[in-house]
């Protein structure tokens, strides 16, 4: 049995950001990106063998674009942060109340002889720089993605500072974890410049991305903050 192709939307909107839906208006900020310096294109096609788009979804999981507004809509905070280390991957178990979603999947996979799913997730410890926007979090706390997302989710590398939407995770085996998604995660580059993780191809993505890609994080920033009060 393909236990993916069993997993409700409940259980996944638990694992994984990548799956919330729904619509959000995108407000214009106020930045003045006339005055902005930018990375020129070229040095940005050079930036990107480091730093790459991420790009690709799992194998049976059709996912829905998120743009930077809904991102924020969902989870707690936006950090800068310095990557550390990446730590061990954990499995969890997942809450199996009768009637909720995640029972009835228990449920199914017991009466098909299978085991009960147990979420792998892939984590990165990092060093909170500063907390833009949102609830306070620690000085250290670990970065994670499920790990079936592998080679799509942004890879961390030690050394490198990024800027990310986080949401705290849930159950003991998540204390310290937070969620973050490529749809919120953007790298700091060449003397404070910022690459996005993800390119959408959506209106609101894309005025986003041309807006904020290639800019400096001050305008970053902005741009977050401007979103964050509308």
């Amino acid at each position: 049995m393909n236990i993916k192709k069993l997993m409700t939307p409940a259980v996944m909107a638990f694992i994984v950001l990548g799956l919330i839906t729904g619509c959000s208006s995108v407000t214009s900020s106020t930045s003045d990106m006339s005055s902005a310096t930018s990375l020129s294109p070229e040095k940005i096609k050079e930036l990107r063998k480091t730093y790459p788009v991420s790009t690709g979804s799992p194998q049976n999981v059709d996912l829905q674009d998120l743009t930077f507004k809904q991102v924020l809509d969902y989870t707690d905070s936006v950090i800068i942060a310095e990557v550390i280390q990446q730590m061990p991957d954990f499995s969890v178990d997942l809450i199996t109340e009768p009637g909720t979603p995640e029972g009835n999947l228990a449920e199914k996979l017991e009466a098909a002889g299978e085991q009960p799913y147990r979420p792998e997730f892939t984590s990165f410890q990092v060093k909170v720089d500063e907390v833009v926007t949102g609830e306070e979090v620690g000085s250290t706390i670990n970065l994670i993605y499920n790990s079936e997302f592998k080679g799509i989710e942004p890879e961390l590398k030690p050394g490198m500072k990024i800027v990310v939407a986080v949401k705290k995770g849930v159950g003991k085996e998540q204390e310290g974890s937070y969620s973050f998604t490529r749809y919120g995660t953007y790298y700091v580059v060449e003397d404070d410049y910022v690459l996005s993780a993800f390119e959408g191809q959506s209106e609101e993505m894309r005025g986003f991305s041309q807006d904020t890609n290639g800019y400096k994080l001050d305008n970053l920033i902005s741009e977050i903050k401007a979103l964050k009060s509308n």
